[in-house]
């Protein structure tokens, strides 16, 4: 059961345009409640870190020991997305430190131009 936080990798083919493709890791963010009542999740993209990229203010850069990836990755909060559960394939971790998972809701907040009240 896809759970919010859990870092799983997906099958995000077939794409239009700059959306991410691939089988790649997303993080789940959406609501458990939600979850487990409907047959999509909301996640969040990564693409591998690389020496020197720049990363936005819709990004947030994970070190690999903070994600259960192979390597340090970028969470694209720009590129957040509705996807089906039959997408998902197997979980490799979850992003469990408060301070990662504040900055990925600050990412998310930049981008969809939220404002906490």
């Amino acid at each position: 059961m896809p759970h919010r936080w859990g870092v799983f990798w997906a099958v995000l083919d077939p794409v239009i345009g700059s959306e991410q493709g691939g089988i790649r890791p997303v993080l789940v963010i959406s609501a458990d409640e939600v979850n487990q009542s409907l047959p999509i999740v909301t996640v969040v993209p990564f693409t591998s870190f690389r020496e020197g990229r720049k990363v936005y203010p819709t990004e947030v850069f994970l070190k690999k020991e903070s994600t259960g990836l192979p390597r340090d990755s970028i969470a694209m909060a720009h590129q957040i997305r509705t996807i089906s559960k039959d997408r998902l394939r197997e979980p490799c971790g979850e992003v469990e430190e408060p301070n990662l998972r504040k900055q990925i809701e600050r990412a998310l907040m930049k981008h969809l131009g939220l404002v906490w009240i």
